[in-house]
């Protein structure tokens, strides 16, 4: 049974933060031995974030089920030690502190977004510090600055999409200079530009893909070269050459099996292998990325629960955890770093009803390098 496109209009899109390859060899190598890895999963049925901790092998253990607004779609872990998550029903955008001793979420912020906008998916940018939610409903991209310990979420304008447009994704090249936004609407992905140390996004242009592609998950390689595109109604994946200015030109263009609709993207952090969730499928193909082009070749599958919508990897890139809609699960597997494949090692079971839309981890370091904690991102 496939997903139809109205039933998709009420997921979210995939989100991840690519972290540099070179900052990522030097820190995880010190951290690696003391550092303690939580899982946080939107729930968009029974309105919550369910909270894990990840005990080394993959195994998650569940430690907390915070409330949410109302129907969260798509939660992020933001490097100041936050997790922030769109909340679809209650068309606003909100903020949890992590507690470093144990990764469980207390209540910092919430921000109405405004009647009708319907946030579909939250992005932070590299470093933390910026917040931005693609409200769907209104096709604008609302822009918000993390404020410190408190976790207070200001307002920082609003970039406008076209008419229909439906941003479903942002994502951001590692160095945070550039942006782009996923319009599932319009089939178009918005370019900008981001001045540093301001959250503004400046416009520009459109990047115009076939009428009725459907762009949905976006990801950015850690060199920052190209931007993948999971095209959901197409099922097709798009490889864009990223430009010294920002502009985007297309590189490839691969075709998925009929039906099984693209939606979460990862990337390793090592650039080398490209996830991809496929929805109707229920399954994630692996793909391996050419260093010098970017290409893309498919190296093998894994089956999945029903209706995988969203893909994360732990800081250390050792798993990949993949939430499942249609029977309210995680899957878990193992990553081998020198081919790219997965190996299932377990799921783990959600409420029933509680319908994950999306999932993201974050790494506290041990004691020696505390002072600078890791992401991962969401689909």
């Amino acid at each position: 049974m496939s997903v139809s496109e109205q039933d998709r209009s009420r997921t979210r899109a995939s989100r991840y933060h690519s972290t540099p390859l070179r900052v990522l060899g030097l820190c995880l190598l010190s951290v690696l031995a003391h550092a303690r890895t939580f899982v946080y999963v939107a729930n968009y049925n029974n309105s919550t974030v369910n909270v894990y901790a990840e005990h080394g092998k993959g195994n998650l253990v569940a430690s907390q089920s915070v409330p949410t607004p109302g129907g969260p779609e798509s939660v992020v872990a933001d490097p100041l030690g936050y997790v922030v998550t769109a909340d679809s029903l209650a068309h606003a955008v909100s903020a949890y502190r992590i507690d470093p001793t144990d990764g469980r979420l207390a209540s910092a912020a919430v921000r109405p977004q405004g009647p009708g906008t319907n946030p579909f998916s939250v992005t932070a940018s590299p470093g933390g510090h910026d917040i931005y939610v693609a409200n769907s409903g209104d096709s604008t991209v609302g822009i918000y600055r993390m404020r410190g310990r408190q976790g207070v979420l200001i307002p920082d304008g609003r970039v406008h999409e076209a008419p229909g447009a439906k941003p479903y994704s942002v994502t951001f090249t590692p160095n945070g200079r550039y942006a782009y936004v996923a319009n599932f609407g319009n089939a178009t992905i918005g370019m900008y530009r981001r001045a540093p140390g301001h959250a503004a996004l400046i416009p520009l242009g459109v990047f115009h893909e076939p009428p009725g592609d459907g762009p949905y998950g976006l990801a950015v390689g850690p060199d920052g070269r190209f931007l993948y595109v999971a095209d959901f109604r197409a099922n097709v994946l798009l490889v864009l050459a990223i430009g010294a200015n920002g502009r985007l030109a297309l590189k490839d263009r691969v075709t998925e099996p009929f039906d099984h609709h693209p939606d979460s993207l990862v990337i390793d952090p090592s650039g080398r292998y490209l996830f991809v969730a496929n929805t109707s499928a229920n399954d994630i193909s692996i793909f391996r990325i050419d260093q010098a082009d970017g290409r893309i070749t498919h190296v093998g599958h894994v089956p999945t629960g029903g209706y995988p919508f969203s893909l994360t990897l732990d800081t250390a890139a050792r798993f990949v955890f993949a939430v499942n809609f249609g029977n309210s699960t995680i899957s878990r597997y193992r990553l081998d770093h020198s081919s790219g494949l997965l190996t299932a090692i377990g799921t783990t079971a959600e409420a029933s009803d509680a319908d994950p839309y999306s999932i993201t981890a974050f790494t506290i370091p041990g004691r020696a390098a505390r002072q600078t904690p890791g992401t991962a991102g969401s689909h």
